[in-house]
């Protein structure tokens, strides 16, 4: 018989489950840890057997990696916390006889995870067991984007200059600047389209926050939508023309301008499409508020753009969680 861990001994305690142990049991009901391991095996060094089980070291990392963004830690803080708490032991299958993998393994498995190109297929994959279970309307997509401030200052263009030269990895270059309603904002952009009905992001990418938000409008659509809806930054004539060609109804909210006020049509037709189309803001809430996402603190838009993936898988997950409880 196997000796009992100091997890197997607190978990043993007849006890009502504490809010961080629900949560993570979510996530742990909603996704195929399988399917995410072999996905990931690509960048894990260690178990060379074809066709063998994942290695241990690499499911303790991926599941860190969910922890991490969950809690919003940095590499350090998420070793002490995971070495400190026995509620993410549990969840990273961990017990006294594992030794948890430091800072910079982590750090070292995150730049794996963007080099070798896998947040698309880790995205695709978890969404694709949500929709297997129901959970995908594919009735229409709202498509918007929010600017995600980075921790670093804007650079003056000598010393940008000057840092395509001499690098530094201590200053993020890849950082842009743009306005909005007059307000000048120093970051990155994160772009969603969203399952009209059922909230799921279906489609993200991420940008510097210079690029004008129209500009990645058809990445966010996956083309099988009767309807899309944005705000008046999306809208064109042409793409309006081509939506109504297509049979999509066109859901892109009317702009006036100085010259051409809307109509009175325009307005109550803007207010009916508004009542749906505002509720791609949710992500980005949920993000911001429950996941403390607010600023991006990396030096790299690679990395930056893992976190920001990371956030969106686990808004599916928590997304997918409550609508499953109402059905």
């Amino acid at each position: 018989m196997s000796q009992l861990s100091f997890s197997d001994i607190e978990l043993g305690r007849s006890r009502k489950p504490s809010r961080v142990s629900s949560k993570l049991n979510k996530i742990n009901n909603l996704v195929e840890w399988d399917k995410v391991f072999n996905l990931v095996q690509a960048v894990d060094n260690t178990n060379k057997v074809i066709g063998g089980a994942p290695h241990r070291d690499l499911s303790i990392k991926v599941k860190m990696l969910f922890l991490q963004h969950l809690y919003n830690l940095s590499d350090p803080e998420l070793e002490d916390q995971v070495n400190d708490r026995l509620s993410f032991q549990k969840f990273a299958g961990i017990n006294y006889t594992t030794t948890v993998p430091d800072f910079t393994t982590i750090w070292r498995f995150k730049e794996a995870l963007v080099r070798e190109g896998l947040m698309d297929g880790l995205f695709a994959l978890i969404l694709a067991s949500l929709e297997s279970k129901g959970l995908l309307l594919k009735k229409g997509t709202s498509v918007d984007a929010t600017i995600l401030q980075s921790t670093t200052k804007p650079l003056s263009k000598e010393r940008r200059e000057e840092l395509e030269k001499h690098p530094s990895a201590q200053i993020d270059t890849d950082a842009q600047s743009t306005a909005k309603r007059g307000k000048k904002y120093f970051g990155y952009k994160g772009h969603i389209g969203t399952d009209v009905g059922s909230e799921l992001i279906r489609k993200r990418t991420f940008t510097s926050a210079r690029p004008h938000d129209s500009q990645l409008k058809d990445e966010l659509l996956s083309g099988d939508e009767q309807m899309i809806f944005g705000d008046s930054a999306y809208g064109t004539i042409a793409d309006k023309r081509k939506a109504r060609k297509e049979g999509v109804y066109y859901g892109m909210l009317d702009k006036g301008t100085r010259k051409r006020k809307l109509s009175a049509t325009q307005k109550k037709n803007n207010k009916k499409k508004s009542k749906i189309r505002c509720k791609v803001e949710h992500p980005f809430a949920y993000l911001k508020e429950k996941l403390n996402y607010k600023r991006t603190v990396a030096k790299t838009m690679a990395r930056n753009e893992l976190r920001f993936d990371f956030n969106c898988i686990l808004y599916n997950i928590f997304r997918a969680s409550y609508l499953l409880s109402k059905a």
